[in-house]
């Protein structure tokens, strides 16, 4: 539970940092930092944190890219609540 509250917290700051600096690469490597982090601490086998790092810093790079390309229309928050419902799972 408390895992769920801290990845909405940190895609909620993150996509707020997108709108202010409009650099979508700048938070997909902010995710995938933040994920590595995680990763280490729940002791997951290094080729597993390496994997996983590199697959979440691709789809978090297309996430925030997408996100940056449509700012300030409906297609936005369609793609950021998809992205939202992804991220948790």
């Amino acid at each position: 539970m408390i895992g769920l509250m801290i990845r909405i917290m940190i895609l909620v700051g993150l996509v707020k940092l997108l709108v202010v600096t409009e650099k979508p690469f700048l938070c997909a490597g902010i995710y995938a930092a933040v994920g590595l982090f995680f990763r280490f601490l729940l002791g997951v086998p290094f080729p597993g944190i390496l994997i996983a790092t590199a697959i979440s810093l691709a789809l978090a790079s297309l996430y925030f890219w997408l996100l940056a390309r449509f700012v300030g229309s409906g297609w936005f928050w369609l793609i950021m609540m998809v992205g939202f419902a992804i991220g948790i799972v």
